[in-house]
């Protein structure tokens, strides 16, 4: 395992300005990992950790066939996918919410009350497949322990909310509310939010046909991995951070990203009957019927 010190080639607001919601190229990085590396920024911060070949292919396969079908068209991706812009609707208004470009993409799990849907509930997938969603959760408690063995310390900050979360909305084993699935996406620059921010990424993918290209990178560094079928990634992904482009990809090209975490704020979820009734209440409070 090699262990490098990585040097900080822009400032965070000099990335911030370069690079948020552009796509990389392959001029962005100087530096490639293909091997087991563990990497610290030049005060001592941990940045990543890289590992090749630690899932089972028959596990990582049976996350990919569990979760496929949580992939959809969505512009719900925001600065990940790109530029925002407003929605235009079917009158031709325009819409109060920014949306992101079109991409394939979708969540599993559990996710937080948000404007758009104020309580706490499974994902659609996860109420709509939930077999699937089950037969899954061996490959998501091999990530977690992976994460236990190599990040302890950040895993184990992240286990202790997860443990304090009604069990309801935490995957069942592990120290994850929700998984992110990508399909062929090329993220633009950002940095993560709505996850556990004392916590690490925890990325992994699944790969079919040929194609070069799509690292992950961390811009500031320009530093870039290269993940393969079976590898592993944990990384601070509140950095600045996006892929560079598919370079000569197969017609049957596939690559498939499995983003684990814990979202911060489902510690304040509650059981669903509690959910439930706060749904039925109107404004003043009285249940609708």
């Amino acid at each position: 395992m090699k262990r490098i010190t990585l040097k900080r080639i822009y400032t965070d607001k000099q990335a911030e300005k370069k690079f948020h919601k552009n796509f990389l190229t392959a001029d962005d990085y100087n530096l490639l990992i293909t091997e087991d590396t563990d990497a610290y920024s030049s005060n001592g911060q941990l940045l990543f950790k890289f590992r090749k070949n630690v899932i089972p292919y028959d596990v990582l396969k049976l996350g990919y066939e569990s979760f496929k079908e949580s992939i959809e068209r969505t512009e719900g991706r925001g600065a990940a996918s790109g530029s925002s812009h407003k929605r235009i609707l079917k009158d031709g208004t325009i819409s109060k919410i920014t949306v992101g470009n079109y991409v394939e993409s979708g969540n599993v799990g559990y996710m937080d009350a948000a404007a758009m849907v104020p309580y706490c509930r499974k994902t659609a997938f996860a109420r709509q497949y939930f077999e699937k969603f089950k037969e899954g959760i061996p490959f998501v408690k091999k990530i977690d322990d992976l994460y236990a063995e190599l990040c302890p310390a950040h895993h184990a900050r992240q286990l202790e909310i997860a443990k304090a979360t009604n069990r309801n909305y935490v995957i069942e084993g592990t120290s994850f509310t929700t998984i992110t699935v990508n399909k062929n996406f090329q993220t633009a620059v950002h940095k993560d939010s709505g996850d556990f921010m004392q916590g690490f990424g925890n990325l992994c993918v699944y790969r079919e046909g040929y194609f070069e290209g799509c690292y992950f990178c961390l811009p500031e560094y320009a530093v870039a991995i290269d993940l393969q079928n079976t590898d592993m990634l944990f990384v601070d992904v509140h950095r600045w951070h996006g892929n560079t482009p598919f370079v000569n990809p197969s017609p049957d090209y596939l690559r498939v990203s499995f983003v684990m975490y814990y979202r911060e704020n489902m510690i304040a979820c509650k059981s669903p009957s509690e959910e439930l009734a706060a749904i039925k209440k109107d404004k003043g409070g009285f249940y609708r019927l």
